[in-house]
């Protein structure tokens, strides 16, 4: 569907807002599950133990799960097979049928890491290994990205996805079932209900990931990304627990994970944010930008009309001020998905420059070419390669860093926006069918011939320029109709126009060098002395 006016989409069919579920608590023996803390330390107390014991029980059990579980349940996992992406793996133990045992677990062990002899026997009998049973998997085509299916206790499901990168591996974790967010682009939104995981749940989830790639002669993970299922935000208990949890070296020993190492995703909770700030200043921040304007982000961001832009921007600049003398801070992440036709014009791209210039210090953009689902791929498209590369140059030009992010798992429904559950016929019950393999940007772009891309460089600089020179008239009470026109505010200062002049200058400069080197080539060709 194409857009009778720029700039806005067309309204999503909604049958009725996804409902809110208060899920089961575990009370059945061998339903409780230990690999979060707080979790931990209650099963303790159950079992006449000592709150003090949870950390080294952790560490104790958690080593052995990752060593031992991914080769007792999946088989084959990480391998797909020829002529495509992979299926439904095969399970090589059903997961309700493992026990501590089969993981090298005797009571011993917990009485040697300082549990008491009478609480061990207890402890291994309340709780069970895998509280998550895993159901299936698909592997991708190139065998870059695994999407997990994960039922809990009750029989709900959700997805994790990992993603194997070069010298990295990254885990995808879910923080709630479904989503009530709402985002109109992403398919998790559709979802009938939407519940919240517990703590543990969302730990067991990253020690799942670390035990398939031991069991495959791999790296454990290296890095864990909240942007799977669910606004983690809304569920501030239990992700501020796993966080906890997960970067405890004295919970998780060599499989804890430093704290710059995870990323929260949010489409803008802001209160949770600046607690995120104050209690885990260490911890990445992503938010969930997707719209330069707050008209716009709330067409396509339904959740955004409780929040206004500058106060969304406000918890952004406090969080990336909480992480200033954090050690091995990162920039906090600007997240914004393309839609073609919506969000994707040089208007909005001007725009998230604007926004976006004075904080270009501590934020970077990650630029999210539309990933298509199953029911949003009707309503929205990606943009052509072309569009994505000018509205990184534009909005890089004036000194912001913007990537564009690699999609893995597209093949496989397992790529950001596309986690729904969906089955091969559509329904939410099964492993989602693979998608049309299409050309990743950063390939694309690699094919340029540096002379082309250095002559849009040029025009890319040209048009900030304008786009400057434009407000910075109207600014100085000059008649605006004798600059180009741009449809955004802009800044005018003095310091912004130098920068831009700069930028322009360096891709003018280059443009001239490699036309030089163009032209020595074509007078060689015919033997003209240079």
């Amino acid at each position: 569907t194409r857009f009778a006016e720029p700039g806005r989409p067309p309204a999503r069919q909604v049958a009725m807002a996804p409902k809110r579920v208060r899920r089961t608590p575990a009370e059945l023996p061998g339903q409780q599950i230990l690999w979060d803390i707080a979790a931990a330390a209650d099963v303790l107390d159950a079992c006449g133990a000592k709150r003090s014991h949870a950390r080294p029980l952790l560490r104790v059990l958690s080593a052995k799960f990752v060593e031992g579980a991914g080769r007792l349940i999946w088989e084959g996992l990480g391998t797909p097979p020829t002529g495509g992406c992979g299926d439904e793996g095969k399970l090589s133990k059903a997961p309700e049928t493992v026990r501590w045992q089969d993981l090298g677990v005797v009571e011993d062990l917990l009485s040697a890491s300082g549990l008491p002899q009478r609480s061990s026997a207890a402890l291994l009998a309340a709780v069970s290994p895998v509280g998550i049973r895993p159901v299936g998997q698909r592997v991708s085509a190139d065998g870059s990205t695994t999407k997990l299916i994960l039922e809990l206790r009750d029989g709900h499901r959700v997805e994790t996805v990992i993603m194997r990168h070069e010298g990295r591996t990254t885990v995808c974790v879910s923080s709630q079932v479904g989503c009530q967010m709402g985002c109109t682009f992403c398919a998790t939104g559709t979802m009938p209900i939407v519940g919240d995981l517990d703590a543990a749940e969302i730990v067991e989830q990253v020690l799942h990931a670390h035990a398939i790639e031991v069991a495959a002669g791999r790296p454990p993970v290296r890095n864990a990304v909240f942007m799977g299922m669910g606004e983690p935000l809304n569920n501030w208990r239990a992700v501020s627990s796993a966080l906890q949890t997960l970067t405890d070296n004295a919970c998780l020993g060599k499989y804890s994970l430093p704290p710059s190492r995870v990323t929260v995703s949010t489409v803008g909770v802001v209160p949770r944010m600046l607690q995120l700030a104050e209690e885990f200043p260490a911890v990445n921040l992503a938010l969930s930008l997707h719209a330069p304007t707050q008209e716009l982000r709330e067409q396509i961001v339904p959740s955004a009309k409780q929040t206004p832009l500058s106060d969304l921007l406000s918890a952004l600049d406090a969080h990336a001020a909480s992480r200033r003398h954090s050690p091995g801070a990162t920039a906090t992440m600007v997240e914004y998905v393309l839609l073609a036709g919506v969000n994707d014009c040089e208007a909005c791209a001007l725009e998230l420059a604007r926004l976006m210039a004075p904080r270009a210090e501590e934020v970077m953009v990650n630029l999210i070419p539309f990933n298509p689902g199953s029911s949003t791929e009707a309503i929205f498209s990606a943009p052509s390669h072309p569009v994505v590369e000018r509205f990184q140059q534009l909005v890089a030009a004036c000194g912001v860093t913007v990537r564009v992010r690699r999609e893995m798992g597209q093949d496989i429904a397992g790529a950001c926006g596309q986690l729904a559950l969906a089955s091969k016929e559509g329904s939410a019950n099964g492993v989602a069918a693979p998608a049309a393999d299409v050309e990743d940007f950063v390939a694309w772009r690699r094919r340029q011939p540096k002379e082309d891309k250095a002559a849009r460089n040029v025009e890319y600089a040209a048009t900030v320029a304008a786009a400057a020179t434009a407000s910075a008239g109207k600014a100085d009470g000059g008649n605006s109709s004798q600059v180009p026109s741009v449809p955004v505010a802009w800044v005018g200062a003095p310091e912004a126009r130098r920068v831009l002049a700069l930028t322009a200058g360096v891709a003018l400069l280059s443009a001239v060098l490699v036309a030089n080197r163009a032209r020595q080539r074509w007078r060689g060709a015919l033997g003209v002395p240079s």
